[in-house]
């Protein structure tokens, strides 16, 4: 089963080259150092290959063997003047690392199959979910994409979680944390308070053979007011950005930060991630830094 962001189909790279001038450190693995060694070898440039390609030390990341080095103004070794890869050109997009590969595309193995959603630190993908349609999560037997094997960035499987804990129900949490921020008969910011409180309702259950049923009631007392809200008055007039937010905020929640994190500290991050927006007086540059930073500085993001 593959479960997905609609959003992930829709995307096509725009050539911006944003992506390759960004801060980060792209790595590679181990195999894809030495495929671009004998790449390079086979033309006689194994001095620029020393330079382009640097080993990591012995303390590097599981899958990280070397990274690619940057041009003196900031941009990736094979970034070309039209924003195009010069690695890509000569050698083919399987040629590529892995990272290269799938960004932004964002794949998660998880229990109940292949998840992904799209990183909104890609402009492409900014346009994409500045639209009024709510993301919608797609359900399908087919593979929506093609994205190399062993990418994922997050692995989820709550049934290795105590049935007792609130996390072993983490999917039936997701889909209602998502169906909280899509309820637009509150404004956003009130649409987070509510999520928060009902985040912290979970971690106030008993965490016993009755936590399953707990949840439940918690669900549908939460869909009952919700829904005698959006009969009780019209959805509020959308604020600037309101839309864009709402789906970034969505897919956030997607890439499962509650399971990864925990319950309370994933709320702290949320929260830490509105305060943010809401001090910011450009709303795409800001999402795209704290998608940056989600993907490759999460400390900043505390900060």
């Amino acid at each position: 089963m593959y479960i997905y962001t609609d959003i992930v189909k829709q995307f096509a790279c725009e050539m911006c080259g944003l992506c390759c001038r960004n801060p980060w450190q792209v790595t590679v693995g181990e195999q894809s150092y030495y495929r671009n060694e004998r790449l390079f070898a086979s033309s006689g440039r194994e001095a620029e290959f020393s330079r382009a390609f640097v080993r990591l030390d012995s303390e590097a990341g599981f899958g990280e063997y070397a990274y690619i080095a940057k041009q003196p103004g900031g941009g990736c070794w094979f970034l070309d003047a039209d924003n195009h890869c010069r690695l890509h050109k000569e050698a083919g997009h399987s040629h590529l690392d892995a990272v290269c590969q799938t960004f932004p595309r964002y794949p998660m193995s998880t229990a109940r199959g292949i998840e992904l959603t799209l990183s909104f630190s890609c402009p492409a993908v900014l346009k994409l979910a500045d639209r009024e349609t709510a993301l919608t999560i797609v359900k399908d037997d087919a593979q929506p994409i093609e994205f190399p094997a062993d990418s994922f960035a997050a692995e989820v499987y709550p049934q290795q979680q105590p049935a007792r804990k609130p996390l072993y129900y983490y999917f039936e949490l997701e889909t209602h944390f998502i169906d909280i921020l899509q309820c637009r008969s509150l404004p956003l910011g009130e649409r987070l308070d509510f999520l928060a409180q009902t985040v912290q309702a979970v971690n106030g259950l008993r965490q016993d053979e009755t936590t399953g049923r707990e949840l439940n009631i918690l669900f549908n007392r939460n869909y009952d007011w919700l829904e005698g809200l959006a009969a009780a008055s019209p959805s509020p007039a959308a604020a600037g950005g309101s839309w864009l937010l709402e789906n970034y905020l969505v897919s956030f929640i997607f890439k499962k930060p509650f399971y990864i994190f925990g319950l309370e500290k994933a709320l702290m991050l949320l929260g830490h991630i509105w305060k943010h927006i809401a001090a910011a007086d450009d709303i795409t540059k800001t999402i795209i830094q704290l998608e940056i930073q989600y993907g490759h500085d999460r400390q900043a993001l505390w900060r």
